[in-house]
């Protein structure tokens, strides 16, 4: 899988740098999360063991890798990170820190993958940095999988001015007071930038990655909840119609926040996020 600058057209089955290119569930009971991803999507899960990596499974979908899930230690909060593309891990690290970010996880190489670090920026929020291997594969925009990602942040021009630096990202502003903020690749949206509203941050509200997955039009968004709710999960915000789709906002029974999306279902209205309290 090569990896190429914006500006100069990827081949078929290359990346733009900055596109996203895995996610990875944080959990602290990684088999309970399992079970319910598997209930939910159907994914199925190959324990991977690699000497600097450690242990964590690979989700697929229809033999397609779609997400990976980690352990995190007892007392520390489930949550989704999201990777972007590099074709040179250390000169992108090496950038970012330039730029204000640390190394919050040294570089690993995970067989199939790529090498891969994660990253807290100076806005605050945590990413992650994937130099893909050649073999890598990630199934995104059908049902089950990642169809879209949002920062939500407190520092937003912050976030801004950042990601743009590391990545020249060119933004679109939607809403006022640059409430959200799609980011682009050449001509392709790949995220989107939140800001959160002042009147909901609390004392422990944290910066987070929203992740977006497929619902199957055939289910429906109305019926994954109540399958979500049999399987122990958590509504956050109820199904609504968005831009985006048919979308509503849940957290696994480990604590993950996510969205699921219909996107045969677009409307003219706003994002989950701006609807979703920060804290339970």
């Amino acid at each position: 899988m090569g990896v190429v600058k914006p500006g100069v057209a990827p081949p078929r089955w290359e990346l733009y740098a900055g596109m996203p290119c895995w996610i990875e569930l944080i959990s602290p009971e990684p088999q309970r999360a399992a079970e319910f991803y598997a209930g939910l999507f159907g994914w199925t899960f190959a324990e991977h063991t690699a000497p600097d990596a450690g242990e964590h499974l690979i989700a697929h979908r229809q033999g397609f890798a779609v997400a990976s899930i980690r352990s995190c230690p007892p007392g520390k909060a489930a949550r989704w990170r999201l990777f972007l593309a590099t074709g040179d891990l250390a000169e992108t690290v090496a950038r970012a820190e330039a730029h204000g970010a640390t190394t919050t996880v040294p570089p690993v190489a995970v067989s199939g993958v790529g090498t891969k670090t994660v990253l807290m920026s100076p806005a605050d929020a945590e990413f992650g940095l994937l130099e893909p291997e050649p073999s890598w594969e990630f199934d995104v925009g059908l049902p089950g999988t990642l169809m879209w990602p949002e920062l939500v942040a407190i520092k937003a021009q912050t976030a801004d001015v950042f990601f743009h630096d590391l990545f020249d990202y060119e933004a679109e502003e939607f809403g006022s007071q640059q409430g959200y903020s799609v980011w682009f690749l050449g001509e392709e949206s790949v995220m989107a930038r939140v800001s959160m509203v002042r009147e909901h941050i609390g004392p422990e509200t944290r910066p987070h990655w929203l992740i977006y997955l497929g619902a199957d039009p055939e289910v429906g968004v109305d019926e994954l909840v109540r399958r979500a709710v049999g399987l122990d999960g958590r509504v956050r915000v109820v199904p609504y119609d968005s831009s985006l789709g048919r979308v509503a906002v849940l957290r696994d029974p480990t604590g993950a926040r996510f969205a699921l999306v219909d996107h045969t279902q677009a409307g003219e209205a706003g994002t989950a996020a701006n609807y979703d309290p920060y804290e339970d």
